[in-house]
């Protein structure tokens, strides 16, 4: 007895065993895994970090005018674009306007001259007094005092007009209105007769009230002195431009400098050359300020009727001063261009690390001397390499770390539909991340910018192989691991996620190749745009750097186009993922299993054709994958083709089933999944096709044989299981499909006199009964979803159980014997 409990201590449990087993399994995957995924790290922490190199360049001969080494940037640098940066200066000089200034000698030399003109006039203010008193005292009562008085000062200013011969003193009549006396200054004059006999009575005597006449005033010819002298000053001080040729063209813009700030003039504004007014136009500006200022001067002399007199005599007086004042400034145009040309930063010229700045045996530049010196200069500012190695390798594994992480996170959060394939899209996202770094670490000592670098391929790729969300977030993380392996270059991170989105986007359900060539083409064109808009924002279009990075793009795409269909088929394979793509090539009628089922099996191969069409509407109109519906319906019986004779489709009227006890019955229905699932293994079907296969139908009761069991055991040790399909319960949408459509094609055709409401009624049913047995408890389906698979279901159903008119028989009529047929077989 004691050797019995030591036999049943030392045997285990099945369950436990299994259990064992199991968790032994999963120890070992997540062992596996950690491999794989730290070997991931190190390959990607690798090919970020290159190693340090210091060239040899500090005694680098640049006076030679060939070199004899070539030099290649170990490290990414900005360097000096000597012709851009001269093309910059150049157009911030040239747009640093002509400077010119007020020749102040010049404007003192024609106010001065005006000022003596007026001094004159003012020095012949005696003359014409001594002649107005003259006048006066031999006036005569009918004389006008007036009148008298505007005659005598023209006589007068005639006089002394001819007395002197300055050109520039206005005619006599306006020299009148400077010398005219104010009417409040000038005597009376007082008439009396003369006494005695001997003198004439018609003759008076002239006196004057007072009898010593006070000075006479001029306040005119003062007011009209002080609006000649500003009138000039202003437009002197504007500005006039000499007669001819100017230094520039006329369109030249040009700034004034002036020393002296008038009130109303503007200093140092920018106007082109030829708005600067020239003698005449100053002449009319004159005038323009004077018909200004003359009104308040002849409201202040009490006369504000005659201020048109006033403007013409000031005129007269001021006009022969206007002359040319503008002077060229060379010396202060020079400064201020050179100063704008200094204020230009120099124009960054980005040098990659690998870059040739010189080839060994060609001829030095300027801008490789350039080049040269800058980078030299940083050799030799630049930390210890070993330093900067740590410092880079430290920098990358947190880099690799973060990508790692948030890949991972995003599998697992995005995974879709799909859940069980998150290990696979993780361990392929792994895969095209490394090999993408790898191949981009080996362009980059041929072509350092890493626009050549198929950026795009990995995002579509994934796209097929996982889905858009997935390959969306993989396309950035890929970008940025790609700037930082070519210096953080931010025109790589652009580019790359410009092109990866374009072409993830591009590409969903993929059952084409054009559409694989489709997508290449768009995420080229994309990259070419930002191309377009980088070299707009950097350089020039017309650069050769631009056009060098315009054909690197175009050359990526073409890798792309040629690497995404060579790559697909493969990485399908490794990773057991089955794309649209692979299902249409399974769906040919021609595959050998196919034509091997219709050959031994056909009344089970025409339930699979429709099958397939029914299943892939059903799954179309819930948003499943309808292609994966049709194909599993293909092969799910394929298992039959062993025992084809067991089934009633392919039976011709002898049943096995007669001979057979219930429970053998329900074995051998039970086999076909079992069987089908080997021969699938066999021809090495997707698993997607296989897992149709398992799970079609579930582990659903076989009620048929179970009740006649029921029936002949009565001893009631009979056992449910036994007369169950082995399973799995559908895992996704299509199989679940796949299962509905089975039961409702199959059982609708027991249905008597079958309409849509007693086909409605049984697929209802077929639904209900599966839920109830909860066989849809893993394949995440909604009740709402599960009313639109039974409503495609009924109508297609129906499409299918269609019937055909009878078409009456048709009695062959007698022919008239005297009717002689024609050639073409008809009758007159």
């Amino acid at each position: 007895m004691l050797s019995r409990i030591g036999q049943r201590k030392g045997k285990l449990d099945p369950f436990v065993q299994r259990g064992a087993l199991r968790r032994k399994a999963e120890g070992r995957a997540v062992v596996r895994q950690t491999i794989i995924t730290s070997l991931a790290f190190v390959v990607l922490v690798a090919a970020l970090t290159r190693e340090p190199k210091r060239n040899a360049l500090v005694s680098v001969d640049l006076s030679e005018a060939v070199s004899r080494q070539e030099v290649r940037a170990e490290i990414p640098f900005d360097s000096v674009d000597l012709e851009a940066t001269e093309a910059e200066r150049a157009r911030a000089s040239s747009s640093v306007p002509g400077l010119y200034y007020i020749d102040q000698e010049r404007v003192s030399t024609q106010l001065n001259s005006l000022r003596s003109r007026i001094a004159w006039i003012t020095g012949q203010r005696d003359t014409v007094r001594q002649a107005v008193l003259g006048a006066l005292k031999n006036a005569r009562p009918e004389d006008d005092p007036d009148v008298l008085v505007e005659k005598t000062i023209l006589q007068t200013v005639t006089d002394l007009r001819t007395q002197n011969q300055d050109a520039e003193l206005p005619e006599p009549a306006v020299l009148a209105l400077w010398l005219m006396p104010d009417a409040q200054s000038l005597p009376a004059v007082v008439f009396t007769p003369a006494q005695g006999d001997a003198a004439d009575p018609a003759t008076p005597v002239v006196a004057f009230d007072p009898p010593e006449p006070r000075p006479l005033t001029f306040s005119t010819g003062d007011g009209l002195a002080r609006l000649a002298l500003e009138g000039l000053e202003f437009v002197l001080m504007e500005g006039i431009r000499p007669r001819g040729a100017a230094p520039g063209a006329a369109a030249q813009q040009v700034a004034i400098l002036r020393n002296n700030r008038l009130p109303d003039v503007q200093v140092g504004a920018t106007q082109a050359f030829a708005d600067v007014p020239d003698i005449e136009t100053a002449a009319v500006m004159l005038r323009e300020r004077l018909r200004t200022t003359t009104p308040a001067v002849a409201r202040e002399l009490g006369v504000p009727d005659a201020w048109a007199k006033l403007h013409e005599a000031a005129v007269a007086m001021a006009e022969p001063g206007v002359s040319d004042t503008l002077r060229y400034d060379m010396v202060s145009t020079a400064s201020a261009r050179e100063r704008a040309r200094e204020a230009v930063p120099p124009v960054a010229r980005p040098i990659h690390a690998g870059q040739i700045i010189q080839d060994d045996g060609k001829l030095w530049t300027e801008q490789s001397r350039e080049d040269v010196k800058i980078y030299v200069s940083k050799l030799e500012n630049e930390e210890n390499p070993l330093k900067r190695l740590v410092g880079a390798l430290v920098a990358h594994v947190i880099l690799a770390g973060l990508v790692l992480v948030g890949l991972s996170r995003s599998v697992s959060l995005l995974k879709g539909e799909t859940s069980g394939m998150a290990l696979q899209y993780f361990n392929l996202a792994l895969l095209i991340l490394c090999v993408t770094l790898i191949v981009g670490r080996v362009i980059s000592y041929f072509e350092p910018t890493g626009f050549i670098v198929p950026m795009a391929t990995g995002s579509i790729l994934f796209a097929i192989l996982a889905n858009m969300r997935l390959a969306s977030l993989f396309g950035i993380f890929l970008a940025v691991l790609l700037s930082a392996q070519y210096g953080y270059d931010w025109r790589v991170l652009v580019a790359g996620i410009g092109m990866s989105l374009a072409g993830t986007f591009s590409i969903f359900h993929v059952r084409r190749r054009s559409e694989m060539a489709a997508a290449s083409i768009k995420a080229t064109v994309v990259g070419l745009v930002i191309m377009v808009a980088i070299s707009l924002t950097m350089d020039s279009m017309l650069s050769e750097a631009a056009w060098r990075r315009m054909l690197l793009i175009a050359f990526n795409g073409g890798i792309c186009l040629l690497a995404v269909p060579a790559l697909l088929s493969p990485l399908e394979r490794l990773f057991s993922i089955t794309t649209d793509i692979q299902l249409l090539e399974y769906s040919d009628l021609n595959n050998p299993l196919l034509r091997q089922l219709a050959i031994e099996a056909p009344g089970t191969y025409a339930h699979s054709q429709t099958l397939g069409q029914l299943a892939e509407a059903a799954a179309d109109a819930i948003g499943a994958n309808g292609l994966m519906a049709r194909v599993c319906a293909y092969y799910h019986d394929i298992g039959k083709m062993r025992r084809s004779e067991y089934f009633t489709e392919n039976q011709t009227g002898y049943n096995v089933h007669d001979d057979l006890s219930p429970r053998l019955s329900a074995r051998a229905i039970a086999a076909h999944v079992v069987q089908g699932a080997e021969m699938a293994r066999e021809f090495h079907l997707p698993k997607p096709i296989i897992d149709g296969i398992l799970e079609h139908h579930g582990t659903c009761l076989i009620g048929f044989f179970y009740e006649q069991a029921k029936k002949q055991n009565k001893h009631g040790d009979l056992s449910e299981q036994d007369f169950r399909y082995p399973g799995p319960k559908p895992q996704r949408p299509e199989t679940a499909i796949l299962m509905i459509c089975d039961a409702a094609e199959s059982g609708v055709r027991s249905i008597k006199n079958p309409n849509e409401e007693r086909v409605r009624e049984f697929v209802d049913s077929i639904v209900a009964s599966r839920s109830a047995d909860r066989q849809f408890d893993d394949c995440d389906l909604t009740l709402k979803q599960l009313n639109v698979i039974a409503e495609v279901v009924t109508q297609r159903v129906l499409t299918n159980l269609h019937t055909r008119i009878a078409y009456p028989d048709l009695k062959q009529e007698k022919k008239v014997a005297n009717v002689i047929p024609m050639p073409s077989g008809g009758e007159p």
